[in-house]
């Protein structure tokens, strides 16, 4: 089976991840796999791609133009989607992000190719603007199956017939966390995009509060974004440079988390949150906001801790607690590994086999 999947880039991300392993994984089950970006060909993907993997990056991506030449660009960039697919000529192609799937089922309107499109984060709180919103809604239904990775926001297509759920797989660590070790927490971690919706402010302001008790805490948060100037203002004001480090992106998560004590996930909302799972699945005792993804995921006090979003008060008193009841870390962490069975990849991936062969029109 010859398979085109798109995404706009194959930077750090859930979705790029996410995608790239099918990439994977199809390769290694013999179809004939294309991945289309919008980046520059000389892009380098974040994530390793089988060579096998035919990478097209069609150097289309969006610009903060002025409108006539916004619009411009989103005609040009559904021409050489179009283009580039009808060339290619899958079986099956597979769109991840909401405005790519859009882009991508405009382009091939009047074609009998079966899109599969995914939603990679929760639609009832990652607003679009009011035109795609409505657009969505319309081209949507053209799409083979409409993807998402919780039942919560399933909820928000309630009325489509090919609404399917399907969570991202969670990899089996190498390591994992010793939840018999009687230690003192030193280290907390947190790792997302550095961006408004996912909190870092709360956690920032809840970690300050600990310093008075706890001075020689450490916080560390891996990711990148736009958001990283607004959140070095607030360290400063905090006065939390001695205590607060963001190194930015790291392709070895596994090794970050395994140098925490406690895993903090203080997003306002998710789709899947791969981050917390992955810090589950190493044997981390987790804290994470009470938001849509997260509360998927995490059973408070039977897996893990939560708090109401955006509430730093209620999240330094839960860490507090935690700081101080090792009996209550060690059984979080011992129960966050069953996630790993929960979200084993054989058994994601084989729900994604089975909806490639039910995509394909006789």
């Amino acid at each position: 089976m010859h398979l085109t999947l798109i995404i706009s880039s194959l930077n750090a991300g859930g979705a790029e991840r996410v995608l790239s392993e099918l990439a994977n994984h199809w390769v290694s089950k013999g179809h004939d796999v294309s991945l289309i970006t919008l980046s520059t060909p000389e892009t380098k993907s974040f994530y390793e791609l089988d060579l096998k993997v035919n990478l097209i990056q069609l150097d289309q991506r969006p610009s903060e133009a002025g409108f006539f030449t916004r619009l411009i660009n989103i005609v040009r960039r559904i021409f050489y989607v179009r283009k580039t697919i009808l060339h290619l000529n899958p079986d099956v192609i597979v769109s991840f992000v909401d405005i790519m799937n859009i882009t991508t089922l405009i382009a091939l309107i009047g074609k009998k190719i079966p899109i599969i499109v995914s939603e990679r984060t929760h639609p009832a709180y990652h607003h679009l603007p009011k035109l795609y919103q409505k657009i969505r809604r319309l081209v949507y239904l053209k799409a083979a199956y409409v993807i998402t990775q919780t039942p919560s926001a399933a909820s928000f297509f309630k009325n489509f017939k090919t609404i399917r759920v399907i969570p991202n797989a969670v990899q089996t660590p190498p390591t994992f966390k010793s939840n018999t070790d009687n230690t003192p927490i030193k280290n907390i971690i947190s790792v997302g995009r550095l961006c408004p919706f996912k909190g870092f402010d709360t956690l920032l302001r809840a970690f300050s509060q600990l310093q008075i008790s706890h001075p020689s805490l450490k916080l560390t948060i891996y990711g990148e974004g736009k958001e990283r100037h607004n959140l070095e203002e607030l360290i400063t004001q905090l006065k939390l440079q001695k205590n607060v480090d963001l190194p930015g992106t790291t392709p070895h998560i596994h090794k970050a988390l395994m140098t925490g004590d406690l895993f903090i996930f203080p997003s306002h909302y998710e789709g899947f949150p791969n981050a917390l799972c992955e810090a589950m699945a190493v044997g981390l005792p987790v804290i994470a906001s009470r938001c849509p993804g997260n509360k998927d995921i995490v059973q408070d006090k039977v897996n893990g801790r939560l708090f109401p979003v955006g509430d730093s008060h209620a999240l330094k008193e839960i860490i507090l607690e935690l700081i101080k009841d090792f009996d209550q870390r060690s059984r979080l962490g011992s129960q966050a590994k069953e996630i790993r069975n929960l979200y084993h990849p054989d058994h994601i991936l084989s729900l994604w086999d089975q909806l490639i062969s039910s995509a394909v029109r006789p």
